[in-house]
C-alpha cells in the first residue's frame, strides 16, 4: 500500500485509537507533572525562602539529561518500548508519592528534595526518547508528524493548564496535595498503556550493543547532512533565542514595571501563541530542512520586533507571533526527525533530540542573563534574536553545498553493518509501505 500524499487533518492522528488512548492519558500525566513543577519550586521558596535554592531544584532535573542522555535512547532502541514506559511511569508515581509522604510526615530536608528531582531527571532521561519513539508504532508513517505535532499539543497544553491549576489548589488545599494528585495522574497513563497494542516493530539486522551504543548513534547522526542542519538550527535556537523565564521577568520587572501579575500575562500570551503554532504545524504531512529554517528566522525575526516595541501591550501583541513561530519550528523539528530517522536508531536520535533541545539551557540563560544585565533586557531578547537568525541562515547556504555534493558511499555513517549494502551489490528501491521511511542517502538536507 502507497503512502498517503494527502495532507492530514489537524487530529487526524486521533482517529487511531490507540494513539488516542496515548495521547489523552498523556495529556492527563502532563498536566500533573506541571502541576507538581510549580508546587514544587514553591515548597522549596517557603522552606528556603532562596531563589537559588529553587535554581538548584530545577537545575537538578536537567542534569541527567545532559549526562546520561544518549544512553537512555540506547535503552528505547534495545527494550520493548510500551514495557520501557510502564516502568518508568511507575517510577514517576514512586517519586511523587514518596515526596508527598515526606512533606506530609514533616521529614522533607532540601537534600531529599534535591535527591528526588535528580532521581526525577535520571528517569526522565529513559522515558522521554521512549516516549518520543513510541509514537511510530501506534500510527502509520503518513500520519508520524501529525501525531508528532499533537504530542507538543498535548505538552504545551499541560503547562498553560497545570500552573493555573496549581495556584488555585496550593492556596486551597496546600503544596502537600498538589503532589499527591501528581501521583494519581500517573495511574491513568499507566491503564492507557495497558490496553494499547502497538504494531510490532521490525527486527533489526543486528541486535543494538551495550558497548559502543551511544557512540553509534552519534556517528549516526553526524553521518546525516540533513540531521545536523536541523540539530544544528535547533540547538542555537534553544540555547539562546528560547530564553523566556529571564527575558520575560526582566521585562515585566525592569522594562515595563506591570509586576508579576503582568508577567503572568506574558507567559499566558505565549502559550497562547505556542497551541496555535502547533494546531497550524500538525497539518504539515512533510516537514522538510527548510521548514525549519524557516521556522527559525521567523522565530528571530518575531523576538528582534518585540524588543523594540516601546510600550507593553504592543510587547504583548508580538508575544503571540513569538509563541506561535516557535511551535511551528519546534514541531518541524520533531516531525522531521521521526520520519527520517530509520527504526534501529529512532530511540538514540530522539536521546539526542532531548540533549540537544534542553541540554543548552544552562549555558544561553547565563549568557543571555548576563547581556541582559549589562545591556538592558532588550538587547538580550535582540541578543537571542540574532543567533536564531544566522544559525539559519548559514544552515541555508550551507545546505546548498551539501545539496550538490553527493557522496560516493550513499550510505551514512553509524548505520549497523547488516543494514549496509555488500560492495558491488547494486541499490534497490524499497517498495512502498505505510511504515517510516528508511534512511535517506546522504547526499545532502531535503530542502
Amino acid at each position: 500500500m502507497s503512502r498517503s500524499t494527502a495532507r492530514p487533518g489537524v487530529f487526524s492522528a486521533l482517529r487511531v485509537r490507540d494513539y488516542r488512548v496515548y495521547w489523552s492519558t498523556g495529556l492527563v500525566s502532563n498536566t500533573g507533572t506541571a502541576m507538581q513543577g510549580v508546587a514544587l519550586d514553591w515548597f522549596v521558596l517557603t522552606l528556603t525562602h532562596s531563589g537559588t535554592a529553587v535554581g538548584w531544584a530545577v537545575g537538578l532535573q536537567f542534569a541527567p539529561v545532559l549526562l546520561f542522555g544518549v544512553w537512555g535512547g540506547v535503552l528505547a532502541d534495545r527494550c520493548d518500548r510500551r514495557t520501557l514506559l510502564l516502568w518508568t511511569q511507575s517510577l514517576y508515581a514512586a517519586q511523587a508519592t514518596l515526596l508527598t509522604v515526606l512533606v506530609l510526615a514533616g521529614h522533607a530536608p532540601l537534600w531529599s528534595v534535591y535527591l528526588l528531582s535528580f532521581g526525577l531527571g535520571c528517569v526522565f532521561t529513559v522515558e522521554n526518547p521512549a516516549r518520543l519513539s513510541f509514537v511510530t508504532e501506534l500510527v502509520g508513517g503518513h500520519l508520524i508528524p501529525n501525531a508528532a505535532g499533537l504530542n507538543i499539543l498535548s505538552l504545551n497544553a499541560s503547562r498553560l493548564i497545570g500552573p493555573a491549576i496549581a495556584g488555585v489548589l496550593i492556596g486551597v488545599i496546600g503544596t502537600v496535595w498538589v503532589f499527591a494528585v501528581n501521583a494519581v495522574s500517573f495511574a491513568v497513563v499507566i491503564a492507557g498503556l495497558l490496553t494499547i497494542r502497538p504494531k510490532k516493530r521490525p527486527v533489526p539486522a543486528e541486535r543494538t550493543p551495550w558497548a559502543g551504543a551511544g557512540a553509534a548513534g552519534l556517528r549516526y547522526v553526524l553521518g546525516r547532512p540533513d540531521l545536523v542542519a536541523v540539530f544544528t538550527v535547533f540547538g542555537l535556537v534553544s540555547t539562546f533565542a528560547v530564553n523566556f523565564p529571564t527575558t520575560l521577568t526582566l521585562f515585566a520587572g525592569r522594562v515595563f514595571d506591570v509586576g508579576s501579575s503582568g508577567l503572568g500575562f506574558m507567559s499566558t500570551a505565549l502559550s497562547v501563541g505556542t497551541i496555535a503554532g502547533t494546531l497550524v504545524a500538525t497539518r504539515r504531512s512533510s516537514p522538510r530542512v527548510r521548514t525549519v529554517v524557516t521556522g527559525a528566522v521567523l522565530l528571530g525575526v518575531s523576538e528582534a520586533v518585540a524588543a523594540l516595541m516601546p510600550g507593553y501591550y504592543a510587547f504583548l501583541a508580538l508575544l503571540l507571533p513569538t509563541g506561535f513561530t516557535l511551535m511551528t519550528l519546534n514541531t518541524a523539528v520533531s516531525a522531521f526527525v521521526q520520519t527520517e530517522v530509520s527504526e534501529a536508531m529512532r530511540g538514540r536520535v530522539m536521546a539526542v533530540y532531548t540533549v540537544i533541545s534542553m541540554g543548552g539551557a544552562p549555558i544561553g540563560g547565563p549568557v543571555i542573563g548576563w547581556i541582559s544585565q549589562h545591556a538592558g533586557a532588550r538587547a538580550g531578547l535582540a541578543s537571542g534574536a540574532a543567533v536564531a537568525v544566522l544559525a539559519a541562515v548559514a544552515v541555508a547556504l550551507r545546505s546548498r553545498r551539501w545539496s550538490v555534493a553527493v557522496p560516493s558511499s550513499g550510505v551514512p555513517s553509524g548505520i549497523p553493518s547488516g543494514n549496509r549494502p555488500k560492495a558491488g551489490s547494486p541499490r534497490r528501491r524499497p517498495a512502498p509501505t505505510d511504515g517510516p521511511p528508511r534512511d535517506r542517502p546522504a547526499s545532502g538536507p531535503r530542502v
